[in-house]
């Protein structure tokens, strides 16, 4: 706002010095009018004398001279207490007075001011129009500059947070080369287990483990660049399904940290991406887990429902708090030792499936609310 401070103090000062300019003008020609009738008025007392002096009639002077005149257009005598007009008088209480003494009489002339009034009236609309196109001018002036200095400083932030994320991703590409180099590490023994691994538990411990370490890999590519669009390879697949693989890394954790579990999911078929679509529930409930730390009420409740033409997952914790700051925003976080990747996370795949995320506080609870599209078969179930 600052920024509009100049041009429209600048709008002002024109327009002041307009209405000054409007002002003068107006007391100039009062001036000048009431000059010209002075004159006149001298003009008149001088034929009036002149002819009285003659041995004439006054009235009949001042009548020749009416008639003469633009100015004058009427004339009264005052004679022994008795007021009585000169023939021909146009004589109206809107005409400049001006009075003539010449004993025994007392004449009063009438001029015509009409002309300056009509030239007020002309510059009372001049002004007013000139009010109203200021007023417009400074109007249209200060929204066009609003929305320049607008695009401009949204232009300044979106160069900032680009310089930002290319800050970062300097720093992402060395610390994902160095954990690429374990994860050859964790592979090459995970082989070598299975070599001189037996039995039924090893042998699924060490799926578990190759599935997770094949899940990291793949999340480090595609974090790698922030900046690429997120690529999904959608299928048919269950939202309780969904919904069971991600609450499955969560069972023992619920147990040990005392919170209360409530599911309500209406079984649809969603066509996402399996592998990432259960990684921004996990993210979510994560979130929530999180949020719940410190507690004396600990309540996690997933909803899944149909809404219209979008399957929606609400993921809700009792915590009740939410920071103000824009939390989908990548590497923005409020947990010390946290990278703000994961609501982050979230929001890239909840659009990348054509989808929305949103989050908001309601009755005492966190809620996070997940859409996606369903698939047209099911629009009519």
């Amino acid at each position: 706002m600052r920024k509009l401070l100049f041009p429209a103090s600048l709008l002002s000062l024109l327009f002041v010095a307009i209405v000054i300019n409007l002002y003068v003008l107006h007391r100039e020609l009062h001036q000048f009018y009431l000059s010209l009738i002075r004159e006149e008025t001298a003009r008149v007392k001088s034929v009036v004398e002149g002819t009285v002096a003659g041995g004439g009639d006054p009235v009949e002077a001042i009548y020749s001279y009416m008639k003469r005149s633009k100015l004058l257009k009427g004339a009264t005598f005052n004679l022994e207490g008795r007021n009585i007009p000169i023939p021909g008088s146009d004589i109206s209480p809107d005409y400049h007075k001006e009075t003539v003494n010449l004993k025994p009489f007392v004449f009063t002339l009438y001029f015509d001011f009409s002309f300056l009034d009509e030239l007020n009236r002309h510059l009372l609309y001049i002004f007013f129009s000139l009010l109203l196109f200021s007023f417009l001018f400074t109007l249209v002036t200060v929204l066009v500059v609003r929305e320049y200095f607008k695009k401009q400083l949204f232009l300044q932030k979106e160069r900032q947070e680009r310089e930002r994320l290319e800050s970062i991703n300097l720093v992402i590409h060395s610390l994902i080369h160095e954990v690429k180099n374990r994860l050859n590490v964790l592979r090459l023994l995970s082989y070598r287990l299975e070599k001189n691994c037996s039995g039924e538990n090893c042998s699924n411990y060490l799926l578990k483990l190759r599935t997770e370490i094949d899940n990291l890999g793949k999340y480090l590519e595609e974090t790698s660049d922030l900046r690429r669009p997120l690529k999904v390879s959608k299928r048919p697949v269950s939202s309780e399904l969904l919904l069971k693989n991600a609450l499955s890394k969560f069972e023992e954790l619920l147990q040990t940290k005392g919170i209360k579990l409530q599911i309500s999911v209406e079984e649809v078929t969603l066509n996402v991406d399996p592998e990432k679509f259960t990684s921004l529930l996990v993210d979510l409930i994560k979130n929530a887990i999180e949020a719940l730390e410190g507690k004396s009420k600990k309540i996690l409740k997933v909803v899944g429902k149909r809404e219209g033409n979008f399957y929606t997952f609400y993921v809700m914790d009792s915590g009740g708090e939410l920071p103000k700051s824009d939390i989908f925003k990548p590497f923005y976080s409020t947990k010390e030792k946290g990278f703000g990747l994961g609501l982050y996370n979230v929001k890239r795949i909840a659009e990348a499936h054509s989808g929305e995320v949103s989050a908001y506080t309601e009755g005492g609870w966190t809620v996070f609310k997940v859409s996606v599209p369903l698939n047209r078969r099911e629009f009519f179930r």
